[in-house]
């Protein structure tokens, strides 16, 4: 019964935080969504700090399986498609973490140590997408060009939840939202791409 009772209080407050903002969200309304006491919320989770960091958690699990897509210059294309789809489903997934951070702040040095490694092996992974591109003859585009169009990939990525809320008062996204920083990211590099290439992501890298 615990860990049931756990598992809807992550339930609930991952929809309240995403649909509201970290910010707006109380334990007590968690509590609310829930139906049960703030004291039986606190025997599971401390604080919302404390929250975010199961939240956290289980943001990891579904980038350790983006992490692990392997990828040759003849399955690139559809490597790069399944990354586009994952990544993006964890921003949809987890849209307050990446959207919030400024008001939940920073966790613990182990997080954020991981954090870092995952941004260090996101950017070597895009690399070595844009490499085998190049290779298989889908991408034109200087070899040493390839780090900067990663790391403005990841960004647009990374804080595209961010940008929606602070530019356009987006809090909760929707749909159209998220394939708008899908269209956003491949427009850093889709001059660059064959007119198949585009053709195939076209039909592949949406929601």
């Amino acid at each position: 019964m615990a860990s049931k009772t756990k598992d809807r209080i992550l339930a609930a407050s991952l929809r309240l935080f995403n649909e509201n903002g970290y910010d707006a969200v109380t334990t007590a309304r968690i509590s609310e969504e829930v139906g049960i006491s703030e004291g039986n919320l606190w025997y599971h989770f401390r604080t919302k700090r404390d929250l975010v960091r199961a939240h956290q958690l289980a943001l990891f699990v579904l980038i350790d399986s983006r992490l692990a897509i392997q990828s040759t210059p003849e399955t690139v294309l559809e490597s790069y498609a399944l990354f586009n789809r994952m990544v993006f489903e964890e921003v949809w997934t987890y849209q307050f973490l990446y959207r919030d951070q400024a008001e939940y702040g920073r966790t613990s040095p182990e997080l954020e140590e991981r954090v870092h490694r995952i941004y260090e092996m996101t950017t070597t992974m895009l690399v070595r997408f844009f490499r085998q591109m190049i290779e298989a003859g889908h991408l034109d585009m200087p070899a040493d060009e390839l780090m900067a169009l990663a790391d403005n990939v990841w960004m647009v990525i990374r804080y595209w939840p961010s940008f929606l809320r602070e530019t356009r008062r987006v809090v909760k996204l929707d749909k159209a939202a998220l394939n708008a920083g899908i269209r956003h990211h491949f427009a850093l590099f889709d001059t660059h791409l064959t007119p198949e290439a585009r053709t195939f992501f076209t039909r592949k890298a949406y929601a």
